[in-house]
């Protein structure tokens, strides 16, 4: 290829990372972050040029280095300034087994405030380091001895707190503390993230050293995207450098719109129920456990039903009442059948519960029902 023709088909940014290979030795490999202080470039321009002269072959990589490095979540900030859920769980404990009172695990759930998910790990956490014991009725007794977990959790997120570190700078069981709590796909709630901190660098292709000496030797003049009138009048045009046009590339594609398969799924559904004898109705895009589970027959104790699985309103959290007779007839169908000839679920139906608010609907806010 021409020189000059590779030269006028450079971006302005190509043109800095090259100068700056060519004002150094010759052959000299080059960190992105010395790239970076050279051509003084945005991170995210830096990449873009980087990864445009990879493509066209005038640099390659001559070494990378991939680094695990430990941050904190926003979890993990909360949990330095606060308490994490093992400590209040392990201060719990001594507190009731200093005064001789009972504890179990609904009474964490109300005095602390803590997420079901968080006691669980807790207390099987502490119960494994000997720390704790599960007594006769479920009640929890502390044994006396400190938690090797709760003294290096509070260690790392103090270290962690001052600055983000390499995973390798701690030592194994901190390693293995921080992988067990670290962000997962699925499990966000946790107060550590590890991230891979990528270090590479870069060396010129025979054709870059090429163009790197080319543009070392005649520099580039300043490019400019159109023809101002001020630069026609003072005749500076002839020593800049005009951005040119390709019309060899292909017209942008343009994305038709369709429906999303999930809205095309929620219409099949529709379609269907409608066809068995519900009837569809539309309403506010917050609607009781009544209308959104009860009233189509799922028990109030089938694990869809979890916290985990239905996102609830916080204020309010109950609807004042549910309208008669329909909350007579779901209730004798749940826990009897009553006059639908079925023999129900056959147990105690939660009235209260009911009356939660959980958002969990269809996007065009529609219920069905019988």
């Amino acid at each position: 290829m021409d020189i000059s023709v590779l030269i006028d088909g450079l971006h302005p940014l190509e043109v800095k990372v090259l100068t700056v290979f060519g004002t150094s030795p010759a052959g000299i490999s080059l960190a992105t972050e010395q790239l970076a202080t050279g051509t003084t470039l945005e991170p995210s321009q830096l990449s873009m040029a980087i990864e445009w002269l990879l493509a066209k072959q005038l640099l390659s990589i001559n070494s990378e280095t991939i680094t695990p490095v430990v941050s904190l979540t926003s979890i993990g900030e909360t949990y330095f300034e606060q308490s994490l859920p093992i400590e209040r769980v392990f201060s719990a404990a001594r507190a009731a087994s200093s005064t001789g009172k009972r504890l179990t695990i609904p009474d964490l759930h109300a005095k602390e405030g803590l997420d079901p998910s968080d006691v669980s790990k807790a207390v099987g956490r502490l119960k494994k380091e000997g720390v704790l014991l599960i007594v006769q009725g479920g009640c929890i007794e502390s044994t006396g001895r400190p938690s090797p977990s709760v003294e290096s959790m509070r260690a790392l997120l103090q270290q962690l707190h001052e600055a983000p570190r390499e995973l390798e700078s701690f030592s194994e069981s901190h390693r293995q503390l921080i992988q067990d709590h670290a962000v997962k796909r699925g499990n966000a709630k946790e107060p550590f993230r590890i991230d891979d901190r990528v270090a590479r660098s870069y060396v010129l292709s025979p054709t870059g050293v090429t163009a790197a000496d080319h543009l070392a030797k005649q520099g580039v003049a300043e490019e400019v995207s159109q023809l101002s009138p001020e630069l026609l009048k003072d005749g500076s045009w002839r020593a800049k450098r005009f951005r040119k046009y390709t019309i060899s590339l292909r017209a942008p594609r343009i994305g038709t719109g369709k429906k999303h398969p999930y809205r095309e799924f929620l219409d099949t559904v529709k379609t269907k129920l409608v066809s068995m004898g519900f009837q569809e109705m539309r309403g506010s895009l917050v609607e009781t456990e009544f209308w959104n589970m009860d009233a189509l027959f799922m028990p109030q104790f089938h694990p869809a039903r979890d916290i985990h699985d239905v996102y609830f309103v916080k204020e309010p959290k109950h609807a004042a009442h549910i309208a008669e007779p329909f909350l007579s007839r779901v209730t004798k169908a749940h826990e009897n059948g009553g006059a639908t000839g079925s023999t129900g679920w056959g147990y105690t139906f939660d009235s209260r519960r009911a009356k939660l608010f959980p958002s969990r609907r269809d996007c065009a806010g529609r219920r069905h029902q019988f």
